[in-house]
């Protein structure tokens, strides 16, 4: 595609951005939240659980931050559901990156063939712990080490038991903050009554 016709799309694109927003402020109460979550999660909750699962595998294949998906997740679903569908999302993408991995037959720099030694010697505690190590992304690591033909197996017990422990602290974390927000008008409330 030639550079004016993306420059074009690109224009349309931000001024549809421009228009919707503008609709929405005139418009009020254009989307309501409650309605919204009643809507995914009780009534479709089946459908939209599997295309929030999709979104997460979708995301999983890409450098996208997880953190937007996280806290959709945990408004619409219950901590349960969200990490189970973590859990599903992840087995998923690790299986999606090692056969795209495996099957593109890339040369392998000697410097990575390197780290194969050190990581062969002991691969699930070493995967483990990888995933603990912040601004490591797990489809990156997962890529990183398919390409030094670790298997398949030792990538998913490595990566899942490292990723179940962090996703129940992101999921427990973000949750108090949901609750704690949600308790602060009372507080404020309380403390203007007392002092």
């Amino acid at each position: 595609m030639k550079n004016i016709h993306k420059k074009t799309l690109f224009y349309i694109f931000i001024l549809l951005n421009i228009g919707l927003l503008i609709y929405a402020y005139f418009k009020g109460n254009l989307l309501d939240i409650e309605a919204l979550k009643a809507y995914l999660s009780e009534q479709n909750f089946v459908v939209s659980y599997i295309i929030y699962i999709i979104i997460l595998i979708i995301r999983g294949l890409t450098l996208l931050p997880g953190t937007p998906f996280l806290l959709a997740g945990i408004y619409l679903f219950t901590i349960p559901q969200v990490f189970i569908a973590i859990q599903i999302a992840i087995v998923c993408y690790c299986i999606i990156i090692y056969r795209f991995s495996r099957s593109m037959n890339f040369k392998i720099p000697e410097k990575i063939l390197s780290y194969e030694e050190k990581i062969k010697s002991k691969e699930i505690p070493i995967i483990f712990t990888l995933c603990f190590v912040p601004g490591i992304s797990i489809n990156v690591l997962i890529y990183f080490l398919s390409m030094i033909n670790i298997k398949l197996k030792n990538i998913l017990i490595g990566v899942l038991a490292g990723t179940s422990i962090t996703s129940i602290v992101y999921i427990s974390l973000i949750k108090g903050v949901f609750e704690s927000v949600t308790f602060l008008p009372d507080l404020i409330a309380w403390f203007e009554r007392t002092f």
